[in-house]
């Protein structure tokens, strides 16, 4: 059966280059959303613990009940949960009517628009927010944002930095006049952490980062990351290609000279690309897929037990045109991972 190995080493080395920019392993958030990347949650979660994580995002309410004992806090970044959820779980205000359907004491944090018009209060909101908090008795933890364009060469990350900072202390302000607890802030992503040159809030939530990416053009450095992941295909059948015949769907493959050429066990059910074997796609080790992915399948040269087909998510997206988050997060969850 096809799987995917799980490093934890470089989980761990690429932890240890992000605290080195947060200055402590209790300023991390880690992100563990969507299958912790496509990683695998409870893989990625214990290794998370292992190292000395306390917090972790995630998408809903499933994943938090997944890892529930494992961590101080999780915070679900997109699911109002509809009935009382334990202590130590979190919630994310994307709208300002999601404070009127909490339960008292809910643990939130406040997330504001600061320029990415997707989620979060708008800033004129914010009195008005922090007002709806006290008066529903919601546990103000946190007040958060997001950047839109850390990862690309433009100064935008700055002029919503400006935005943001102005926002943290009429927040400061409106607390203090409310005689609310001051909250903690947290806004950095992967990208921004790493980009700007220095870090002074409560947390930084990192995603991409901790599993060895930063989708960043390379004039901003090299930040010394290692993938995590490795999608290995084990043989199904081997067969002697005749030169003339064609393989696959719609035989778009033609062999020049006579071959050996192999099928494994990766297809795009189990989420890799469809590719339409238009153009030269080859594993991580080397070797020349032949015609189109099938569902649960592809051909390529030779006749090996097993063939590496990703061990860098970056290489990958690049010939799918797309981005390594794309490629992990599209991974079957029913494909086993194996951590070492």
């Amino acid at each position: 059966m096809a799987y995917i190995e799980i490093d934890s080493s470089n989980y761990f080395h690429n932890l240890n280059q992000i605290a080195k920019k947060t200055g402590s392993v209790d300023k991390i958030f880690a992100v563990l959303k969507d299958n912790a990347y496509g990683h695998g949650l409870l893989e990625i979660a214990s290794l998370a613990k292992k190292f000395g994580i306390k917090r972790v995002v995630v998408k809903n309410l499933k994943e938090a009940l997944a890892i529930e004992n494992m961590f101080e806090e999780i915070l679900i970044l997109s699911e109002i949960p509809k009935k009382e959820i334990p202590k130590n779980i979190s919630v994310t205000i994307n709208d300002i009517n999601d404070l009127k359907i909490l339960s008292p004491k809910t643990n939130i944090h406040l997330k504001i628009d600061t320029g990415m018009h997707r989620n979060g209060i708008e800033a004129k909101y914010l009195k008005k927010a922090l007002s709806l908090i006290k008066e529903k008795r919601l546990n103000l933890l946190a007040v958060m944002t997001h950047f839109r364009s850390a990862d690309e060469l433009s100064s935008e990350l700055f002029w919503q930095k400006k935005v943001w900072d102005e926002i943290k202390t009429q927040a400061k302000n409106f607390c203090k006049s409310l005689h609310l607890q001051t909250p903690l802030f947290h806004s950095n992503n992967s990208a921004a952490l790493f980009r700007l040159k220095t870090f002074d809030e409560d947390f930084a939530r990192c995603g991409i980062a901790t599993y060895g990416y930063l989708e960043m053009d390379s004039i901003f450095g090299n930040f010394n990351l290692k993938p995590v992941l490795k999608l290995w295909a084990n043989k199904i059948s081997s067969r002697d290609l005749k030169k003339g015949e064609r393989v696959g769907y719609g035989g778009v493959f033609e062999a020049k000279e006579d071959m050996k050429i192999s099928t494994y066990d990766i297809g795009y059910g189990d989420g890799f690309f469809r590719s339409d074997g238009k153009k030269e796609l080859k594993t991580a080790d080397g070797k020349k897929i032949l015609g189109r992915i099938s569902m649960d399948n592809f051909v390529c040269e030779g006749d090996e037990e097993k063939v590496l087909l990703i061990d860098n998510a970056k290489q990958t997206a690049k010939v799918f045109n797309t981005i390594s988050y794309e490629i992990t997060t599209k991974l079957s969850p029913f494909i086993k991972r194996i951590v070492i």
